[in-house]
């Protein structure tokens, strides 16, 4: 899969991190690592609201952070939704999609890091 940046927008983390790509791969590297999104899936699970939401809002604030933009765009519109119902079941598909953009994004991350350690270079 090739670097995809409504997936991980570098253009905008290289503007956070003010170009330190060292910094970043790592920080990214600790996210896809952390069991951030295995928390909100297990609540959900378990249908413990307090800790969906939290989990979610924890996952949801990092990925913004990180920009790693699909992510935070379902983890919002999954926080909005889950604030609004009480249905875990309703809210299954918005997990699974969840789900896929985050692994999406860490593949990406992983079969990738060449894209983001050249990040700015000049190709001569």
């Amino acid at each position: 899969m090739a670097w995809d940046s409504a997936i991980i927008n570098l253009d905008e983390a290289m503007s956070r991190v003010l170009g330190r790509k060292e910094l970043y791969k790592g920080w990214l590297d600790t996210f896809f690592k952390d069991e951030s999104f295995d928390a909100v899936a297990q609540a959900f699970e378990s249908k413990d609201y307090t800790t969906a939401y939290n989990a979610l809002h924890k996952l949801k604030g990092t990925a913004g952070n990180l920009s790693v933009a699909k992510v935070f765009d379902i983890a919002t519109k999954l926080d909005v939704r889950i604030k609004a119902e009480d249905d875990f079941d309703s809210l299954a598909e918005g997990l699974e999609t969840l789900k896929d953009s985050f692994y999406s994004a860490k593949s990406m991350f992983e079969e990738n890091i060449d894209v983001l350690m050249s990040y700015g270079e000049l190709a001569l």
